[in-house]
């Protein structure tokens, strides 16, 4: 969902449900669920996959299905993939919500509840192997609007979708092969609203457990845990506490995830030792 390159890179079926409910005290705060499912085929040199995710924010809800695709090039120790995804976004405002401060604004009707339906494209970039990864996505290259009371003569709202432009980096390193520490840069660019940047540092204990925290620019510090079974499944869960200003008025947020990602390695010992890069170090991290 954050980069349609990433489409195909992981195991041979890799599938994620993740729950979050943000700014926890605030009528309205958001809520985000997504579904997600992509595979590699060919051989690993293509990847395919679909997702589902919802946002409800205050008065408006968005429901986006989307679709990917990507083509791998492989290289002796490392792996860069190519990606592009098309999606449609259904956007419904309540207008019972939407509290105004000019009541004849001619952008909102408040008597009804209207959907837009809107398409869309994403793409991306990302080069990576067992050690490290670095990936550029950008959303919403279609220059898309939703727009609003098409039958009324008197209201026209329309929202614009701008190009959301997301980095990412990260890096896997260990003195010891029981524990592997992963560290992660991710940063997201939109015009008009603040920039946002993320650090992540995680500890994995012999592909058994991780835990380790994520700290969000002037926004919150993030203490995250999450445990591997039966050799295709992870569940995790993050708690926010908050550091901004929105710290007085809320309780945090939270956020878990359910991960099923399998292949015939995580069913074969031997076969699982097989070195997928060069120079290959560790197995696959979730």
């Amino acid at each position: 969902m954050l980069n349609p390159a990433i489409t195909g890179t992981k195991r041979e079926v890799d599938a994620r449900l993740s729950y979050r409910n943000q700014w926890v005290g605030y009528d309205g705060a958001p809520k985000t669920v997504g579904l997600s499912l992509h595979s590699r085929f060919f051989n690993g040199s293509m990847g395919a996959g679909m997702y589902v995710m919802q946002d409800n924010i205050g008065p408006s809800k968005q429901t986006n299905l989307g679709a990917s695709y990507a083509y791998h090039i492989r290289f002796p120790d490392c792996e860069l993939s190519l990606g592009a995804a098309g999606n449609f976004t259904k956007y419904t405002l309540y207008g019972n919500k939407i509290t105004l401060h000019n009541t004849q604004d001619p952008a909102v009707d408040q008597s009804i509840i209207n959907s837009a339906w809107v398409g869309d494209a994403n793409a991306g970039i990302y080069l990576y192997n067992d050690r490290f990864h670095i990936g550029l996505s950008a959303w919403h290259l279609a220059s898309s609007k939703a727009e609003f009371y098409k039958k009324d003569t008197t209201k026209k709202g329309l929202v614009p979708f701008v190009p959301h432009i997301n980095f990412t980096l990260g890096y896997n390193f260990s003195q010891n092969p029981d524990y592997v520490w992963e560290s992660t840069i991710h940063a997201n660019y939109v015009p008009g609203v603040p920039f946002m940047l993320d650090y992540t540092l995680r500890m994995h204990f012999r592909e058994m457990f991780f835990t380790g925290f994520a700290l969000r620019l002037h926004d919150a510090i993030a203490l995250q845990f999450g445990f591997n079974f039966m050799g295709c499944m992870q569940v995790s869960y993050s708690y926010d506490v908050l550091i901004g200003k929105l710290r007085n008025y809320s309780s945090g947020s939270h956020e878990i995830m359910l991960v099923y990602s399998y292949d015939a390695f995580s069913r074969n010992k031997h076969r699982r030792r097989d070195k997928h890069f060069l120079n290959q170090r560790y197995g696959y991290l979730f």
